[in-house]
């Protein structure tokens, strides 16, 4: 069966146009770090590259190296997004952490890629801030990785 093209990629279920399509033309802005990893999902899967580097921050938009991701958006068929676990990254905070797997296929192989994020609020917008160390490197009375302030024994540590 063909997928419509007219639902989004992110995995919502939602049309393109009520989903991911306002934030990747920047006629709205994602409201909570998940649209936002979202929308980068989607941004990915249709080839809208800017959107990946404008709302990229810090070290992650320093290592974004746009020839890589062009040919790698080009080469890769994007099959699906699941979101596991999103922590915080709400109206009200200025961190947040998204935990995904994205499915893709590439060179006729199947592949998948799993990622706990971070985001970062700047100047109101949601912005990608790079990958969270693994929770095994943290200790557990460490500072959370996503910016709560929590410890990482009370947040995102399993």
């Amino acid at each position: 069966m063909i997928p419509d093209p007219r639902i989004c990629p992110c995995g919502s279920g939602a049309l393109y146009t009520e989903c991911c399509g306002p934030f990747i033309a920047r006629t709205a802005a994602p409201a909570n770090a998940e649209q936002l990893m979202r929308s980068r999902y989607s941004a990915y899967a249709l080839r809208h590259l800017d959107w990946i580097e404008e709302t990229s921050t810090g070290p992650a938009r320093a290592r974004f190296d746009r020839t890589s991701a062009t040919q790698w958006a080009h080469n890769a068929t994007f099959t699906g997004l699941r979101i596991l676990r999103s922590i915080d990254g709400g109206p009200g905070d200025a961190n947040g952490l998204v935990e995904f797997e994205a499915t893709f296929s590439e060179d006729g192989q199947t592949h998948s890629l799993r990622e706990a994020s971070l985001f970062s609020r700047e100047g109101g917008l949601w912005h990608y801030a790079g990958v969270a160390p693994a929770a095994k490197a943290i200790g557990r009375n460490a500072p959370c990785p996503c910016g709560s302030g929590k410890k990482s024994k009370r947040c995102c540590a399993p």
